[in-house]
């Protein structure tokens, strides 16, 4: 018994190594079922089980600098709208997270794509030197809860220490990226 059942335990402690992957200071885990496809400025997640359905994150990468003030993530939501999201411009709807240093905004807004009403949702994590962004669009409620389980499992690095003139990232993420605000459902 013990012969089999310590490959079976290393295999699956590998295999949640394995699971978690990295993108500047973002550290998250692909949903069960989804598809990672990286492209050289975003890595786009999507799930395809749902026929004709819209499930689409996308993670785009950290940038230098901290959006930790509402006009800085709205300025950064507009640049970032390849959708061309119809978003709420009441101050209420953008929702702040603060913990352990790092700060996060969300939002969210509605959109057309391929002629199909969808619900667009922005989110931006920073450790106060650097800023990572994450885009939802979708047109189902399962989506917004398999988007919200990732948010439970997205991790944001904490801020570089600097040694003797050079920069050197702590080993371990931040125990959370903020929390995230969940996504409403629509």
């Amino acid at each position: 018994m013990k012969k089999f059942l310590l490959p079976v335990l290393l295999l699956f402690c590998a295999g949640q190594l394995l699971a978690q992957n990295k993108l500047g200071i973002a550290t998250y885990t692909v949903p069960a079922g989804w598809q990672s496809t990286t492209g050289t400025s975003s890595v786009v997640l999507e799930n395809s089980t749902k026929k004709g359905g819209l499930c689409k994150i996308t993670i785009y990468n950290t940038e230098k600098g901290a959006v930790n003030t509402a006009a800085s993530y709205l300025q950064q939501r507009k640049s970032k709208n390849t959708t061309n999201a119809r978003y709420n411009q009441n101050a209420r709807q953008l929702v702040k997270t603060e913990t352990n240093g790092n700060i996060g905004f969300s939002s969210y807004g509605n959109s057309t794509v391929n002629g199909k009403e969808v619900r667009v949702y922005f989110y931006s994590f920073t450790n106060g030197q650097e800023t990572f962004f994450v885009e939802l669009v979708t047109d189902n409620n399962d989506c917004i809860t398999a988007f919200n389980q990732f948010l439970a499992t997205l991790l944001v690095d904490p801020v570089a220490e600097v040694t003797s003139g050079h920069a050197k990232r702590s080993k371990k993420a931040a125990p959370a990226a903020c929390p995230a605000a969940p996504a409403p459902m629509m």
